[in-house]
């Protein structure tokens, strides 16, 4: 892992400049700082964390690799595909389809082609009727056979309404897009675009769910090999930020011909001192150990009746053994926001509701950690703007990349890391230092 270092680049040494400024070092910043290094463009990453990976951060507990909130890789992202290598991830893959918990039973949805086994739990299990499983495959022939531009062209409007349109039943949308959209949008209410939900209709269609095996922060020091480790500087927070200039907290300047934001939405806004409010979805993820998981088979687990405090619970180590010490399991435990009440009060609720759903072993359960995330995704909502295009500088020698005003996601983040350095190199000539 990369540590804070008071190494500077030889150009900062000499003259306070450096070619370009790129600050956060999340997936974008990576992803930038790899393509303009092939291009032998200098640059300088500025991080103000002890750490690289934004909010790919694996924590390894007595053992237990702790990943920053329900985090996985789709490994159809086609930016992923390009700048990692799967194998040395060594990806475990989860089920395709989840378990869903209706009426104080779980029932198996899954992909009939991929799982054949579970056809005729899907076929029956309490969701909705044949008529919504056949407009089911229908939208996912047609998200697959559609470009992403495409996808992202459509009508938008909120995914509720989407799915009303298309005459899914109530009782579909209630028991089945209602978990699903809460699980991997932090959206119980179904109101994000309903291009970004066909967009990840087509991303679950083609590919799998998977967990690098030495954590979601494997992904970002994979990216980060083959960078200078002098020209990655953590701790590093930047106070502001002008056209060709960058102040750190610490009162250091440093010049360069380009400034890049490659930072959250909220410390984007901050450092373009702009008014400009960004909802998000907040979370808190709960890990316990266990001698015995709960189930023993790698599905995402989905509260299916629309109440209560757990949306989601996975068993990491059932899909990848090397998150748990031999003889033990790793449970995550996901709440939507409750980010007011106290740690033990959530445990607690928590515990009472997973009682009701596992029996009375849950109160055996050794909490480990819980992790509270007030920025975990941005609000997506109507209409959401064609990612596939690169963002445009806020103002000459400024350019933003990551999530700000677009779709969060691995993909995304690697591609707009991409596209801000092909920008960027198009844009400026760098034939010799900065003057």
């Amino acid at each position: 892992m990369i540590t804070d270092n008071d190494r500077k680049i030889d150009s900062l040494e000499k003259c306070g400049e450096t070619d370009i400024i790129i600050v956060g070092a999340g997936l974008s910043g990576l992803s930038c700082a790899q393509h303009l290094m092939k291009e032998n463009v200098p640059f300088v990453l500025l991080e103000a964390d002890h750490r690289i990976g934004g909010r790919l951060k694996t924590e390894n507990v007595e053992g237990f690799l702790l990943n920053y909130g329900f985090q996985v890789l789709q490994t159809a992202y086609p930016e992923a595909r390009r700048l990692l290598d799967y194998d040395r991830l060594e990806l475990k893959p989860f089920a395709p389809g989840a378990m869903i918990r209706i009426e104080g039973r779980f029932y198996r949805v899954s992909d009939p082609i991929r799982r054949p086994g579970d056809l005729w739990s899907t076929l029956t299990a309490p969701i909705g009727s044949i008529g919504d499983r056949l407009r089911i495959l229908h939208l996912a022939h047609h998200v697959r056979r559609a470009t992403v531009s495409d996808l992202f062209r459509a009508p938008d409007v909120p995914t509720l309404d989407f799915l009303r349109s298309e005459r899914f039943s109530e009782k579909i949308i209630q028991r089945f897009f209602r978990p699903f959209f809460a699980g991997v949008c932090l959206d119980p209410d179904i109101g994000a675009s309903s291009r970004v939900f066909r967009y990840i209709l087509r991303v679950f269609s083609q590919g799998d769910v998977a967990l690098p095996s030495r954590g979601m922060e494997a992904i970002a020091r994979q990216l980060a090999e083959g960078l200078p480790e002098e020209k990655i500087r953590t701790g590093a927070k930047v106070a502001s930020v002008s056209r060709r200039e960058v102040v750190l907290k610490s009162g250091e300047r440093i010049r360069g011909r380009a400034v890049v934001f490659a930072t959250e939405g909220p410390e984007t806004v901050r450092l373009l001192n702009s008014s400009e409010i960004l909802p998000s979805r907040g979370e808190q993820c709960l890990y316990f150990s266990s001698p015995k998981p709960p189930i023993a088979e790698p599905f995402l687990i989905l509260n299916g009746s629309g109440k209560g405090w757990v949306n989601s619970v996975t068993v990491p180590s059932v899909v990848a053994p090397s998150y748990s010490p031999d003889g033990q399991e790793l449970i995550s435990v996901v709440v939507i926001g409750g980010l007011s009440a106290d740690d033990a009060s959530v445990e607690q609720k928590v515990r009472r509701e997973l009682t009701d759903w596992f029996g009375p072993e849950v109160e055996d359960w050794r909490h480990l950690k819980t992790i509270r995330i007030s920025h975990a995704l941005p609000e997506q909502p109507s209409p959401m703007p064609d990612p596939t295009k690169p963002m445009a500088g806020v103002k000459h020698g400024i350019y933003i990349c990551g999530e700000y005003n677009s779709v969060p996601g691995i993909q995304w983040a690697l591609l707009s890391g991409r596209q801000t350095a092909e920008r960027i190199l198009k844009d400026h000539s760098f034939s010799g230092p900065t003057q």
